[in-house]
């Protein structure tokens, strides 16, 4: 079994810092997995309290061991994309010409903005970034 063998009092002052201090519900959790092996529990234990893979437990193990705390914190960047964006001129362009072009026919509109845009949407994509829109007043 594998465990955290050395931890300097200022990182053990930093992870307790984080715990308690942090929103981040899953940094906190790597966390305390971190100072638990520390403390000597063993993976069987830590899965059972995080409620986690064994895999999930090892990964954040190795991730301290390679780089320390920065290594526990996501990096930025991780996630499915959006299709449409505030911040793509080109997006909010396309839906504000569709719009003009086919008033109060929805189902029109979204097959307009699908035929001028890369990825096609959905109608409830389209139905969010529409009320972005408005409520952002671009």
């Amino acid at each position: 079994m594998k465990n955290i063998k050395a931890l300097t009092s200022d990182e053990m002052k930093q992870l307790r810092h984080l715990i308690a201090t942090t929103d981040n519900s899953i940094l906190r959790r790597r966390c305390q997995c971190i100072l638990y092996s520390f403390q000597g529990m063993q993976v069987n234990e830590l899965v059972d309290m995080f409620q986690v893979d064994r895999r999930s437990i090892y990964n954040w193990m190795n991730r301290w061991n390679q780089g320390g705390l920065e290594a526990l914190i996501d990096k930025p960047g991780r996630g499915l994309k959006p299709k449409l964006s505030l911040s793509c001129q080109d997006h909010v362009e396309k839906v504000k010409q569709a719009f003009q072009m086919y008033q109060g026919n929805y189902y029109r509109v979204l097959e307009h903005v699908n035929t001028r845009i890369p990825q096609p949407v959905s109608h409830d994509t389209l139905r969010r970034f529409v009320k972005k829109l408005m409520v952002s007043g671009v």
